[in-house]
């Protein structure tokens, strides 16, 4: 599918004139199946587009600009990437993507959102904005996870939250990379070395690359966030183990002088005590009152 634009006017057509008469800009919207054929149609090198599909790319040539964006879904971050290539060529845009038919509704909702303002440029430059993402709901939802995660360890609520902090780092990671990738292409498309875009476009890609640079920096504080909430989790396990440890200690501190007293009196000797006929209470009253003293001292010591 090919839309015409003229004078402020857009039309869809299946078949075009190429290379477009002066004053008409193109934009063709095809499934990735369809790049030989729409390549060798119109005398594109298809040799690059094979190879650049394979992993998000940008490359400057002679006369035209290949890109390749791995597309993420915002609201399902785990569901795969989608493959989004552009040919750009000046007057002349071709995108291929597995998913034609969502592309075409979205090109489809620019052109009536813009009315008369309709361009190719315009239209490019807001397509590459719903590939960032319109929906920016996740930046806050993952921070009310990470605030709602935290409030749980500081009042104890959870014990155990590793899992919970891998996925957001996942998350992020995914975030962080896709993000990478847009700025890096926005960079190239600013500089405009093949002099395809006019200087409204120019200037809407930099305020472009200013929001996506806005946006990374949002999923840099996150991942802040998620590493100061880690370090919480891992002090809170370290407060843990040392209170562990620190009855621990207390039950073998009382203990010991019990051990003195079994060692003491398991010696094979003839002890004086051993004819005194109390002699079994007295060890027992001298057991339970080193224990009792054991445990009123750390009682009044205050650890426990």
């Amino acid at each position: 599918m090919f839309y015409i634009f003229s004078e402020g006017k857009v039309e869809q057509t299946e078949k075009i004139e190429y290379p477009p008469k002066k004053g008409v800009d193109v934009i063709g919207m095809f499934h990735q199946e369809q790049w030989q054929e729409i390549t060798q149609k119109y005398h594109i090198n298809y040799t690059p587009l094979q190879e650049i599909s394979k992993y998000a790319y940008y490359e400057c040539l002679d006369g035209f600009d290949f890109i390749c964006i791995n597309v993420i879904d915002y609201q399902n971050l785990y569901g795969g990437q989608r493959k989004v290539l552009f040919y750009l060529q000046k007057n002349f845009y071709m995108i291929f993507s597995d998913e034609p038919t969502k592309w075409k509704k979205v090109v489809e909702n620019i052109i009536a959102m813009l009315g008369e303002k309709n361009t190719s440029n315009r239209v490019l430059a807001d397509f590459i904005t719903k590939l960032i993402g319109s929906d920016i709901t996740v930046f806050d939802d993952l921070e009310k996870e990470i605030v709602e995660l935290e409030q749980a360890l500081i009042t104890t609520q959870k014990r155990d939250c590793v899992k919970e902090i891998i996925s957001l780092r996942k998350k992020l990671m995914i975030l962080k990379k896709y993000h990478e990738q847009i700025l890096d292409v926005l960079e190239c498309l600013y500089e405009n070395e093949n002099h395809i875009f006019d200087e409204k476009a120019i200037k809407y890609f930099d305020r472009l690359q200013k929001k996506t640079e806005r946006f990374y920096g949002n999923i840099l504080n996150l991942r802040e966030a998620v590493t100061q909430v880690r370090e919480s989790y891992q002090a809170q396990v370290d407060i843990n183990l040392n209170y562990t440890m620190k009855i621990f200690t207390v039950i073998t501190t009382i203990f010991l002088p019990l051990t003195l007293i079994v060692g003491w009196y398991g010696m094979n000797f003839d002890m004086p005590e051993y004819t005194w006929k109390h002699s079994y209470a007295m060890v027992i009253v001298l057991s339970v009152g080193v224990v009792i003293a054991g445990v009123a001292f750390f009682k009044k010591k205050g650890w426990f």
